[in-house]
């Protein structure tokens, strides 16, 4: 029997792991070493960012699904790899458990496939001020990111309720981020939910990334084809934005996030501000 390890419950580890678990049946062994408790489907934070999905309905617990595909799982995160193994051990994990009932203890596990899915790590740290735990910014980068972003812009739209007017602006980082698609679909959420309530004359709508041209999308665009005609998704993101009244800044590097600030350089190498709400 075969001990096939799989770091990391995202989406990639734990497709792979349902997947594994499937195809070998019991005949070899099927673990997953995961620091979190629940799964959550990422995509849907968008969701959760404007009210319209809960933290419940985009998570579910790891161990009720592992437990019943009879996969063995630690809710822990991989300290180190051991590919060769040691004296007493042949190629295994270290790790440190995460879970309240065993926080800090640590354990091995070997294996003799190994499939790393630990995925990215969040990095606020590279443009100042923009870590949430600051207050100055938003996230739906995790689930609970979103719900907080959600109790925020219902305050927001409690102000333009009441007749001020609110400046949001949306995007990315460091002039190193790449990845807009979450939050070039979350402003559009957030200008559909203004709309709705008839609030658009109450709020300025700023999207500002990093990328040459707008629908970009990290890949240098793509074509989309819609009834007969080929449009470039620059083309194609440009359109939506001016549909919702969303005006846009690229080219454009967050450096720093301060209360109602942001800094940010322009590929040209201007330095400038950006006031928000």
């Amino acid at each position: 029997m075969a001990k096939v390890l799989v770091l990391g419950a995202g989406v990639a580890g734990h497709t792979a792991a349902l997947l594994l678990k499937r195809k070998l049946k019991n005949d070899h062994e099927v673990i997953v070493i995961s620091p979190n408790s629940k799964y959550q489907w990422i995509p849907s934070n968008i969701w959760v960012g404007v009210g319209r999905m809960t933290t419940k309905q985009v998570t579910f617990e790891l161990n009720q699904v592992y437990e019943k595909q009879k996969i063995k799982f630690h809710q822990a995160k991989a300290i180190s790899i051991h590919p060769q193994g040691d004296k007493s051990r042949k190629p295994f994990v270290a790790f440190e458990y995460t879970s309240k009932e065993n926080k800090g203890r640590t354990g091995y596990e070997e294996f003799d496939y190994l499939i790393n899915a630990t995925g990215p790590k969040l990095k606020f740290e590279a443009t100042e001020g923009l870590d949430p735990a600051y207050g100055y910014s938003q996230s739906v980068c995790t689930f609970g990111h979103a719900e907080h972003a959600w109790n925020n812009l219902q305050k927001v739209l409690a102000k333009m309720e009441k007749g001020e007017n609110q400046t949001l602006v949306v995007g990315t980082g460091n002039p190193t981020a790449t990845c807009q698609g979450a939050a070039f679909e979350y402003i559009l959420n957030i200008a559909d939910e203004i709309r709705k309530r008839k609030l658009s004359d109450k709020a300025e709508l700023i999207w500002i990334t990093n990328e040459y041209e707008i629908g970009d999308f990290g890949m240098g665009g793509a074509f989309v084809k819609r009834n007969g005609y080929i449009t470039s998704t620059t083309v194609f993101g440009e359109s939506i934005l001016t549909e919702y009244n969303i005006t846009w800044i690229k080219r454009a590097g967050v450096t720093k996030v301060e209360n109602n600030r942001i800094h940010y350089e322009t590929l040209d190498g201007e330095f400038k501000t950006l006031h928000y709400d």
